[in-house]
């Protein structure tokens, strides 16, 4: 069973015009069950206050150290209703396009990092000749789409990134792996940040969303350890989170 979990409103970190609603969703790697229900509470949401605008905005790591790599993937192509869906690039997506670009064994470090539940899932051998076969049975189309996500989405005062940014350079000059990948080398910088934005990110979880930082929000909650998959949601001058979470808790996988 899959609880819902909503924290109170208050005000948001970055004020969106009035009627603009966004929401950005944490890491999943694979929880298909903890997205799908994510996007249906998404729906409800965006049904109940009506917005002039919804965007929903998944933060990248869909795939790799869960059990639903294709169907998490599917369900971030189809989105939500009611609101233009938009998924970046994550560090684990870049990782499994760059094997599947190879011709050897997988890395071993990324087999070990999650790359194991997707061979599994897709019962394939992580031998030489691997990358045809998990190709086909992961889905062309799905592997195609993915290739083609973008690394940062801004919407006014915010930005979404999957890593974070380099806050001395502007925003139209980041550095893709920096984006993707960066971790606490930027979280200490005194801002502001270029343009004064907000960053919403993933990649390093955190055992509760802080909405008291003036300028940073990371919003992945680790659901393959903690079965809790988080959504910080903006609407206009107020923000809070939405989470779905596994009752009985999550996955024991390394972090």
């Amino acid at each position: 069973m899959i609880g819902i979990d909503r924290t109170p409103w208050r005000p948001a970190v970055r004020r969106l015009d009035a009627g603009e609603w966004v929401a950005a969703i944490g890491d999943v790697h694979g929880h298909a069950d903890l997205l799908e229900a994510l996007h249906a509470a998404l729906a409800a949401e965006i049904a109940a206050v009506r917005p002039v605008h919804a965007t929903v905005v998944h933060l990248g790591d869909l795939v790799d150290r869960g059990p639903e790599n294709r169907r998490t993937v599917a369900l971030a192509r189809t989105g939500v209703p009611g609101a233009h869906s938009i998924t970046l690039m994550g560090n684990h997506e870049e990782r499994m396009l760059t094997e599947l670009g190879g011709t050897g064994e997988p890395h071993l470090r990324w087999y070990a990092m999650g790359g194991r539940e997707l061979f599994a899932e897709c019962g394939v051998a992580p031998e030489v000749g691997w990358q045809e076969p998990l190709r086909a049975r992961f889905g062309a189309d799905l592997v195609d789409w993915l290739a083609g996500r973008s690394r940062l989405h801004r919407h006014g005062p915010l930005v979404f990134v999957h890593g974070g940014i380099d806050p001395t350079r502007p925003l139209d000059d980041q550095d893709p792996h920096t984006l993707s990948w960066v971790r606490e080398t930027w979280w200490h910088h005194p801002g502001p940040y270029p343009e004064d934005v907000a960053v919403i990110h993933g990649h390093v979880p955190v055992a509760a969303v802080d909405l008291d930082h003036p300028r940073r929000i990371a919003v992945d909650t680790g659901a393959h350890r903690t079965g809790v998959l988080t959504a910080l949601v903006v609407h206009g001058d107020r923000m809070r989170t939405l989470a779905t979470r596994r009752l009985g808790g999550g996955d024991e996988h390394p972090s």
